[in-house]
């Protein structure tokens, strides 16, 4: 594993802000959860400013009137209020603060009793000179991206190996059932390594996710790259969860009943079945916080099939909510344990395979070049 101090200090978060937050892209949402015109869900995702740890950059991804999704800052361009919050359906994007009125691609129409107001070049205002400021966003496998850097290269094409994985199980047409935010008292990294941990399973998840038996034997590692990791758990072809509807046409043979656990570096991990998805996106409130939110989705076939649809989806959720019970108090406690001042970093299990590639992520992208220092020092 890391050193501890990568778990327990500052300047080492600061660091993450700075060459990791700033740069990376980082998971918003699913294009399901907007499929309408003006459809749109707000989003919090780290600064990737170091002066500001533990605050978060609200944004806006909205379904514009030509179909486009577009991503802006949720701060209105007038005197920063916080435009929308949650989800939900609008024409044009009102500033509750002014009622400044921006249309769906972000330029303001607007804004009333400024028509006595110069701009700073002495100019009458404008509408058509203001506008939201604009984010980078990216779609992949039904997924919504959102980059800070304006020359951050592409997401897509450093996702190819994973894309033909998660490619069979048609995901992007999953239908959404669930939003949830929560916070843990533990580092960021440490609630990462935890999911991809394929080591843990048999032991913390005996009353859930092991309680009709253990498929550790089941479990296929593969190796990870700069952007990503995952590994495979074969589940039996006639268990209660995991497994293809009979009417699925996309899985063949064992994927018919195999989970995928995958991690997008540096914020993005999924657990990915035949008849649902649970996806997390993780920020750093500290380096003792971490603000976690995720989302359900269940296979439309497998929704459709439900005797009682809200049923099937409160069981779902009191599983996920158990497993959840069951990683939070190992995962603070790990927390704990990184501070012991005698701490001895052991070798790692195969099944923690995911964890080494996520660890060597952030090694590389911690790394401090010594031509990083001078530019810095100018």
């Amino acid at each position: 594993m890391l050193p501890s101090a990568a778990y327990t200090s500052p300047a080492v978060l600061a660091e993450e802000h700075r060459r990791i937050f700033a740069r990376e892209w980082m998971c918003v949402g699913r294009t399901a959860d907007l499929p309408r015109v003006g459809d749109y869900l707000t989003a919090e995702i780290p600064t990737g400013a170091t002066d500001a740890l533990g605050r978060h950059r609200s944004i806006i991804v909205v379904r514009g009137d030509t179909g486009i999704l577009a991503a802006f800052d949720n701060v209105c361009a007038h005197r920063g209020s916080p435009l929308l919050e949650g989800c939900g359906n609008e024409t044009r994007i009102t500033c509750p603060y002014h009622a400044w009125i921006y249309r769906l691609d972000g330029q303001l129409i607007g804004a009333p009793y400024m028509n006595r107001t110069t701009d700073a070049t002495g100019r009458p205002f404008d509408a058509a000179d203001h506008r939201l400021t604009t984010l980078r966003l990216e779609e992949w496998e039904g997924f919504l991206f959102v980059n800070q850097h304006a020359d951050a290269p592409a997401l897509g094409p450093r996702l190819t190996g994973l894309s033909d994985v998660v490619g069979r199980y048609r995901m992007a047409g999953y239908v959404p059932v669930h939003h949830q935010v929560d916070v843990w008292d533990t580092n960021w990294k440490l609630l990462y390594e935890n999911f991809m941990d394929a080591y843990h399973v048999f032991k913390v998840h005996r009353n859930s996710f092991a309680k009709n038996g253990d498929n550790t034997l089941k479990t296929t590692m593969h190796a990870g790259t700069d952007d990503y990791a995952y590994h495979l758990v074969g589940h039996d072809a006639d268990a209660e969860s995991g497994a293809a509807h009979p009417s699925n046409t996309s899985l063949e043979g064992d994927w018919c009943h195999t989970l995928l656990l995958g991690a997008v570096f540096p914020t993005h991990i999924m657990q990915l079945q035949p008849d649902w998805l649970w996806y997390l996106q993780l920020s750093p409130l500290g380096v003792d916080r971490v603000r976690l939110r995720w989302d359900v989705s269940v296979a439309p076939e497998v929704l459709a099939d439900q005797a009682d649809a809200d049923d099937y989806v409160a069981k779902l959720l009191s599983l996920l909510n158990l497993v959840n019970a069951e990683d939070r108090p190992i995962v603070e406690g790990v927390f704990r344990g990184v501070h012991h001042p005698d701490l001895r970093r052991g070798p790692l299990s195969y099944l923690e395979r995911n964890v080494y590639d996520f660890d060597r992520y952030m090694a590389r992208a911690l790394d401090r070049t010594a031509d990083d220092i001078r530019k810095e020092q100018r």
